[in-house]
């Protein structure tokens, strides 16, 4: 039984480039197939010295020229619009909540809730105080319990107890209002009073991953961008903690363009090499450059997976998002790594790039072009929004 279709438009923002589509969404027998009408991806820039005016201006500027393009190239009139963000335009906070009484109280979904509102008030205070680069005024995107435990013991039913200690594990995720205002802003005055969500790749990759294609409950989640690759680490289908470092594939093409003398000679470089098309001499220097890049991402990646504030051994199974021409070097990279395999004490590593998932399946593009496997996420997320 076909249902009718829906449009939808999705916006990829990371830290180097805007990505967006026209898409129809079709859920069929509790599945949904999504169906890119049309999609555009272009650089936003980001010097070696950040300026965070330039910065917010040129992504901006880059965001005006993807909506023209997509909406110029598509006649279908989006009911829904969602935002994803990529690193750096929001920061994930851990809180640890507890709460103590004596001789006993009774936890309640009302006292969950009224401690979590208290310390995420508290949270914005702090934020706000604290300021950043862009600002000192913050909205919540996500919020999600990750743990609740009673008298010292984690349950997943803490309704109704009598107990005399509560802890409870939140996960926040802000992001300055002064950018959602900006991009929401450009947003609306293009599309009009359309509903637009917003919410973080690592976020919108889990929950696509999730509902449409499977994903073990215990995992990790890597989204590696252009500039910052991010983490998340996942228990029980609950996110845990999330990491970014500011490593990104930028750097490659970076390290290759002292050498060529032009970031687009690197690119064209990197993409020859993948074809098997570049003569020895040139071979050479593309895979020191890639030695060279893989080795420092790999230790930013230690770094985090030795903080250790995931709680847990690392889990055998990782899911990856990003540009597919560098599927073999990250998926390369992880399930080779020593240091992962004894963290995670698991027989072997699985790294999983998004495109190979089975759910790719139920998303295409037209026009014979290959999804973006960002946008494609963006539009599995809002499937369950509207």
């Amino acid at each position: 039984m076909a249902s009718q279709a829906t449009p939808i438009a999705v916006f990829d923002i990371s830290s180097s480039s805007v990505g967006g589509a026209h898409a129809l969404i079709t859920t069929t027998d509790n599945k949904t197939s999504v169906r890119l009408m049309v999609q555009e991806r272009r650089d936003s820039g980001l010097d070696d010295e950040i300026n965070i005016v330039r910065f917010v201006d040129d992504t901006a500027k880059a965001l005006e020229v993807v909506i023209d393009h997509v909406r110029n190239a598509d006649v279908h009139h989006p009911e829904a619009i969602q935002v994803v963000l990529g690193s750096p335009w929001y920061t994930s906070y851990t809180r640890t909540i507890t709460y103590n009484k004596t001789p006993v109280f009774t936890c309640t979904k009302r006292l969950v809730d009224s401690l979590i509102e208290k310390e995420i008030e508290s949270l914005l205070k702090e934020t706000s105080a604290a300021g950043d680069a862009f600002g000192d005024s913050f909205k919540v995107v996500e919020q999600q319990v990750s743990r609740i435990s009673l008298n010292g013991y984690s349950t997943t039913d803490p309704y109704g107890k009598k107990v005399q200690s509560m802890e409870i594990v939140l996960m926040v995720t802000l992001v300055p209002e002064v950018v959602v205002e900006r991009f929401t802003g450009i947003l609306r005055r293009s599309y009009g009073d359309r509903t637009i969500h917003v919410t973080t790749g690592l976020h919108a990759a889990y929950v696509a991953l999730r509902d449409n294609g499977g994903v073990q409950s215990n995992c990790v989640i890597v989204d590696v961008g252009e500039e910052v690759t991010d983490i998340a680490f996942v228990k029980d289908n609950l996110f845990v903690s999330q990491h970014s470092f500011p490593l990104g594939v930028y750097e490659l093409y970076r390290s290759l363009s002292s050498v060529t003398g032009s970031s687009l000679e690197a690119r064209a470089l990197v993409e020859a090499y993948r074809l098997d098309k570049l003569s020895p001499n040139n071979v050479r220097i593309v895979e020191k450059a890639i030695n060279a890049f893989a080795l420092q991402w790999q230790k930013l990646l230690h770094e985090v997976v030795a903080e250790g504030t995931h709680g847990f051994h690392v889990p055998p199974h990782w899911y990856i998002v990003g540009d597919q021409r560098f599927e073999a070097l990250f998926t390369g990279i992880i399930s080779s790594d020593t240091f992962l395999q004894h963290a995670s004490t698991a027989p072997e590593l699985v790294p999983v790039f998004l495109n190979t998932l089975k759910f790719s399946a139920q998303i295409q593009a037209s026009a014979a072009e290959t999804p973006d496997p960002s946008l494609a996420i963006g539009a599995l997320f809002i499937d369950r929004l509207i």
